[in-house]
């Protein structure tokens, strides 16, 4: 009872299914994510109406063996980050109440590998990303470590508009190989696209990740092993909408 009662004090509660919770995120407009932009101001303006946060987004399946170093991390700079973690439903670990990962888990559900299960999560810790103010949104594992201070990262994220995500056309068995036809004429095998999991986006197109259901549906039917829709749903989708 005392573990239970421990969890529930480290989730960021809300009574929301998945598709309340996208339905209502998808519905929030997009404000400019341009950092020149006078609607929103970086670490160093002395305005402070508003302050670009990057939303950092733990994916795993169990504790985070490097929390104390990504604590070192984040220490110093409260204010311009906001942490979201999802774990197996399951797990019990806890964090002391003076780690960044405190009270920072989201309801989350299973995740198995191979299945479309890997991009619910995906979406599901944007969904509850894009429901604050943050304007960068960056996906991480439980063996991601970071190669460059906080403000070193933070000035990199923010001073520009891009996003940075792996999407590239791959001839082998392990890229247009795993391309079902049966896809076709939704999405064609030279929209198909291959790319790692882990991604750093603007919100206007974390916006567009979390608002389609039409092409996921038609990945979730017909991306099976051995194709891998974490390979390839967003990569293909990011394609798409910059093809147009």
């Amino acid at each position: 009872m005392e573990i239970k009662q421990e969890l529930q004090t480290q989730v960021l509660l809300h009574d929301m299914s998945d598709q309340e919770l996208f339905t209502k995120v998808s519905s929030l407009s997009s404000p400019s994510s341009s950092p020149s932009s006078s609607s929103w101001f970086g670490r160093n303006n002395n305005d402070e109406k508003m302050v670009v946060k990057v939303a950092f987004m733990f994916m795993t399946g169990g504790a985070l063996p490097l929390a104390t170093l990504w604590d070192k991390f984040f220490e110093g700079h409260e204010g311009f980050y906001s942490i979201y973690v999802h774990t197996n439903p399951s797990f019990q670990e806890s964090y002391p109440e003076t780690s960044v990962f405190y009270s920072r888990r989201i309801p989350s559900q299973p995740v198995y590998w191979g299945t479309s299960s890997m991009v619910d999560a995906e979406k599901r810790l944007l969904a509850n990303a894009l429901d604050e103010s943050n304007q960068r949104f960056v996906l991480l594992s439980d063996s991601c470590i970071p190669l460059f201070d906080f403000t070193t990262i933070y000035d990199y994220l923010t001073g520009t508009n891009l996003s940075f995500i792996g999407s590239f056309d791959d001839p082998r068995k392990s890229g247009r190989g795993r391309y079902n036809p049966k896809m076709y004429p939704q999405i064609n095998v030279t929209h198909w696209r291959k790319g790692s999991q882990w991604f750093s986006t603007t919100r206007e197109l974390a916006l567009h990740i979390l608002a389609d259901t039409f092409y996921y549906k038609i990945f979730d039917q017909h991306c099976k092993p051995p194709c891998y829709m974490d390979e390839h749903y967003i990569p293909t989708l990011v394609h798409m909408f910059h093809e147009r």
